[in-house]
């Protein structure tokens, strides 16, 4: 039968009106408490992935994906093209404009976020020749980040790449001294900063010169993402090893750099032991491992004392009679258990599965470790921190600056003085031959080397053995270094022992001095004591004899008649009657 036109558009109106009803039923909003709305509204609200859930709203990012009619990817193509070809035409007025358009059409995809503000920070930035243009640029990936944040604030990732930008980039660039200077005096920046949640004006921000730190700055960035983490929310595309270790380590990376600055005295001290301590920390946080448990990379000599006891109560309840099982690469535990008697099989059994899931978080932890290089940076921040390693930096700073003012007497004088001290470090803390500051070493020995006008060093050079291992100012080979690895251990726990034996000792000295000080007081005191009651018994003796002289005048004077003394005039004289013969 045919259809006139109007019956059959008749028939679509009737067929669109009832597919409404379902399309209603399914992404009916939520109408508050009570009313959980459509099953579309359900899910987003059951995952978490309502825009409210997601970061900060904004109608003109809504507004632009309801113009763009389900066409929101080609857009959002097309204006990525638009952003390479300003960044090459250097439009970059243009490029910004383009970039604020491609966050509003994408802005929960991370990306879009990391890749312009690396570009706008790490390559626009170098298209400019006056430092300050390429700050402002670096602040301008940055801010492009922070905003990313707002708008994602459940993106763990987005939060640490933020805290590596303000460090990395601004740390670590060839500008790194004029960036670093820069950012401690932007204030609007600062009060930014404030407005997204970072203290920048607490103690945790500052630096030496009690302005705020890029390194330490980025720092609060990252543990702002660690807090997210900890609250539940997921890593994503990067690994937590990896995610963890940057806040700790920009700690370190800090006090590197006020040192590199010439802050060389106990402010420089300090931050080393904070970097000690936040390193420490570290060590002790549980880090999700691709097995199916987390291990801290601190307790790898815990667990490996928790398996040498587990081990010797193996063996005794196994027997001496089996092969030894150190011996073997993977041994079988459980096949060992399951030959020993009776009565003990099953305690041998349970001992068996506890020491080989030790093994399994041991090498775990090696291998974690061995990835970021664990013991080296633990090494580093306890010889920094070191009152000596401070003078040692102090004193090649003060021959480099003799150095460039042709003052070589004193120049070499604080070379050498330097050099005696770094032999020292060097033969407690072997791994610091491979450190960048043993590089920044070798320079300051070619130095010295011009400024004595000679290449060859006298026998009692101090740094011999480490010249002859750079191999004539070359890198140290692998096989040295995985040498000192092995044996730096060793070494760390003889230097721990020594400070903690000279510890004792101050504090014995300290108890000793505080001994002879109580005792000569009290010395002292009993002395004055016996002068005083010798002085007052003398006093006693001088005023005895006195006193009885006087007491004969007065008996004497008392029994003489009145008129022995001639009496006064106008008295009258008795004369005495004659007797009678």
């Amino acid at each position: 039968m045919n259809l006139s036109a109007l019956s059959r558009k008749l028939i679509y109106l009737v067929v669109l009106l009832a597919m409404l009803v379902p399309l209603y039923m399914l992404g009916q909003p939520s109408g508050g408490v009570g009313d959980s709305g459509g099953q579309l509204s359900e899910m987003r609200d059951k995952f978490n992935i309502a825009e409210s859930d997601l970061g900060e709203i904004s109608p003109a990012s809504e507004t632009m994906k309801l113009a763009s009619l389900g066409m929101r990817g080609v857009a959002a193509t097309l204006l990525w093209e638009k952003a390479h070809d300003y960044k090459v035409q250097h439009e970059w007025d243009r490029l910004k404009a383009v970039l604020n358009q491609i966050a509003l059409l994408q802005p929960h995809f991370d990306k879009v976020w990391e890749h312009q503000a690396h570009n706008l920070a790490y390559n626009v930035s170098t298209e400019f020749d006056d430092y300050r243009q390429r700050y402002e640029m670096v602040r301008e990936g940055t801010e492009f980040l922070t905003k990313g944040v707002r708008q994602n604030r459940n993106a763990p990732r987005l939060v640490w790449y933020t805290g590596w930008f303000y460090g990395s980039k601004m740390g670590m660039a060839d500008e790194k001294t004029q960036f670093r200077k820069l950012f401690s005096e932007d204030e609007v920046l600062h009060q930014a900063l404030m407005e997204e949640g970072i203290a920048v004006d607490s103690p945790e921000a500052r630096g030496p010169y009690f302005k705020p730190d890029n390194w330490l700055v980025g720092r609060l960035w990252l543990f702002h993402g660690y807090d997210l983490v900890d609250s539940g929310v997921k890593i994503r595309r990067q690994t937590p090893l990896n995610f963890f270790e940057t806040g700790p380590k920009w700690r370190i990376k800090h006090a590197e750099a006020i040192e590199d600055e010439g802050v060389l005295d106990d402010r420089a001290q300090n931050a080393w032991q904070m970097a000690a301590d936040g390193w420490k920390e570290f060590g002790e946080r549980s880090v999700p491992t691709t097995a199916a448990f987390t291990i801290k990379l601190g307790q790898l000599d815990e667990l490996t004392r928790l398996k040498a006891l587990r081990l010797e109560e193996f063996r005794k309840l196994t027997g001496d009679e089996l092969p030894g099982i150190e011996q073997q690469y993977l041994p079988k535990y459980m096949g060992y258990a399951k030959q020993a008697d009776s009565d003990v099989r099953m305690r041998a059994i349970e001992l068996a599965g506890e020491i080989e899931d030790l093994d399994l978080r041991i090498n775990k932890t090696e291998g974690y470790r061995k990835q970021i290089n664990y013991q080296y940076w633990d090494t580093l921040a306890q010889a920094e921190q070191e009152e000596r390693t401070v003078k040692a930096r102090q004193l090649i700073y003060d021959a480099e600056k003799a150095n460039e003012a042709a003052e070589l007497d004193k120049a070499i004088a604080l070379y050498e003085e330097a050099f005696a001290i770094w032999a020292e470090i060097f033969d407690d803390y072997p791994i610091l031959t491979v450190d960048d500051s043993a590089q920044d070493l070798v320079q300051s020995i070619r130095r010295y080397s011009v400024a004595i006008d000679s290449e060859e060093f006298p026998d009692d050079f101090p740094l011999a053995a480490f010249v002859e291992m750079m191999g004539n100012y070359d890198q140290v080979s692998s096989e040295i270094y995985e040498d000192i690895r092995y044996t730096q251990k060793e070494k760390i726990e003889e230097r721990k022992r020594e400070l903690e034996e000279e510890e004792r000792q101050r504090e014995r000295e300290a108890a000793e001095a505080m001994e002879r000080e109580r005792k000569a007081k009290e010395e002292a005191k009993a002395a004055a004591a016996a002068a005083k009651a010798a002085e007052m018994e003398a006093t006693a003796e001088e005023d005895e004899p006195a006193t009885a002289e006087d007491s004969e005048e007065a008996a004497e004077s008392e029994s003489a008649p009145d008129g022995d003394d001639g009496g006064e005039k106008g008295d009258v004289k008795i004369e005495p009657e004659p007797t009678a013969e």
